[in-house]
């Protein structure tokens, strides 16, 4: 069972009664905001209506000649997801990752940003610069982050940044209050939509482009699975020192 707030994000929320569970139907008149794109309008669904087991989310839709049609609806909340085939099951969110593709670690379908953390006491030596190489990540970029405080964005080769002036503002504010001499790096891989809007069944797997046909290809371009690419931090950072 997920903890925190569950969402159903949809498009056109007004034309559907939604019910989970059979319960009481969602007011879909408001949304509560929206996820990704404005049209994407998000309801509030109970977590208390959901049970152990299977669940049934019924959405009945008044698709008349004004509708501008179907499109893919999404479950958002705090909680993992396992893959088999084409069965998708509920699960518990995982409590961290270890390098490499974190659709393979309870999150197929994620499409937000993931931020690796590690303490570090490395202060360079006078007259050399602190530099972090990323190594090999998939995403769209790398944000590196010093306490929390971004320090650069890490896009194109070699991808490295040097961390001189932000590590050493840190250690200068928490020597001066007294706190440790150590500071918290992140490197947060800026996600995609490809694992969450697809297209999901294209058997092949890096098309040289996403139009329309890539979501309503012929029979010979379709697989019965889930085409996923691979996200995360792939290999271990290095960090350098340089004069």
């Amino acid at each position: 069972l997920p903890s925190g707030s569950l969402q159903l994000a949809l498009e056109r929320p007004e034309t559907f009664e939604v019910r989970l569970n059979g319960g009481a139907p969602v007011d879909t008149n408001t949304a509560s905001g929206w996820w990704v794109d404005a049209s994407l309008r998000t309801l509030n669904l109970d977590p208390a209506d959901l049970r152990l087991g299977e669940n049934t989310l019924d959405l009945v839709c008044r698709y008349d000649e004004t509708h501008s049609g179907l499109e893919m609806i999404y479950l958002l909340g705090t909680f993992g997801v396992a893959v088999k085939g084409l069965r998708s099951t509920m699960v518990a969110a995982p409590a961290s990752l270890r390098l490499g593709d974190w659709t393979r670690q309870g999150l197929p379908f994620y499409s937000g940003s993931v931020c690796y953390t590690t303490k570090l006491a490395a202060k360079p030596a006078k007259g050399c610069r602190l530099v972090i190489q990323v190594g090999e990540f998939r995403g769209t970029a790398v944000r590196v982050l010093v306490d929390g405080r971004e320090a650069g964005l890490v896009a194109w080769p070699p991808y490295e940044l040097d961390i001189t002036d932000a590590v050493a503002a840190a250690l200068g504010a928490k020597s001066a209050s007294g706190k440790q001499t150590s500071v918290t790096l992140g490197i947060e891989i800026l996600g995609h939509r490809r694992n969450s809007h697809g297209p999901m069944h294209l058997n092949e797997k890096w098309p040289r482009w996403t139009g329309p046909g890539q979501y309503a290809p012929g029979d010979h371009q379709l697989t019965d699975r889930y085409q996923l690419v691979p996200c995360g931090l792939m290999g271990a950072p290095k960090l350098l020192m340089r004069k």
